[in-house]
């Protein structure tokens, strides 16, 4: 494959607030040859909280001006503060609403997809109840997203890192209960390895549902080029 065509298919991730403005992202994002982004909103990035939404809509106009298209949204997990498995009832409630302002966001600035990973299960409490306060916040989110028009990803997880929501049969499971085709799935690559699955296996159970694949690094996403079969996925 050219490399053309491989970038046509990357998705990159932004941290560049740490060093640089949003305008530097995009102008060297484009001549690093990076044609497609996925965009993290909450603290630290984008600000987005369970009150307010930023006002901030010039990365729709930087986006154009530089030839690079946000794929998706994402919000931030790594830093814990809201969840879609937390079982207090009133973080709970400011979780949906954060994720809800999110859409409203991604709707704003012409994004069509949110991914998400499912975080907060804390593996002290109930596992069952807690499938079941993520997979009813999800229900939720996603008939909000397709009010909205945008699409909700959720993703899997390597079983090295969280290891809520690691194998087909989970998201079989979440997708079973919630009964929404707006809800869709990125699959994790190591999460996938560890449980001895396929692209083809997850394209089947879920035909047109699958946007992605979450690579840790350059060197997962080679060994992945490099696998026999030819199972490649092309995106939904």
């Amino acid at each position: 494959m050219m490399m053309a065509e491989i970038m046509d298919r990357i998705v990159c991730s932004n941290v560049h607030y740490f060093y640089y403005d949003t305008e530097f992202f995009f102008s060297h994002a484009a001549k690093a040859g990076v044609r497609q982004i996925e965009f993290y909103l909450g603290t630290p990035h984008i600000f987005i909280d369970h009150a307010v939404t930023d006002d901030f809509d010039r990365v729709k106009e930087l986006s154009e001006k530089h030839g690079v298209k946000i794929a998706a949204v994402h919000p931030e997990t790594l830093s814990f503060r809201y969840g879609l498995c937390y079982m207090d009832d009133e973080w709970n409630k400011k979780s949906v609403k954060a994720y809800k302002n999110c859409i409203d966001y991604a709707s704003r600035i012409g994004v069509r997809q949110l991914n998400t990973n499912v975080t907060g299960a804390f593996r002290d409490q109930n596992q069952e109840e807690i499938f079941k306060r993520a997979a009813d916040n999800l229900k939720e989110i996603a008939a909000y997203g397709r009010e909205k028009g945008v699409k909700v990803a959720a993703e899997t997880e390597s079983p090295y890192y969280e290891g809520f929501l690691t194998r087909l049969s989970e998201a079989e499971q979440l997708s079973d209960y919630i009964g929404d085709e707006n809800l869709e799935f990125n699959i994790n690559y190591d999460g996938m390895k560890a449980a001895k699955e396929t692209v083809r296996q997850w394209t089947d159970k879920f035909p047109g549902r699958i946007r992605g694949i979450r690579f840790l690094d350059l060197e997962s996403y080679e060994a992945y080029r490099a696998e026999q079969n030819g199972d490649i996925f092309e995106g939904s």
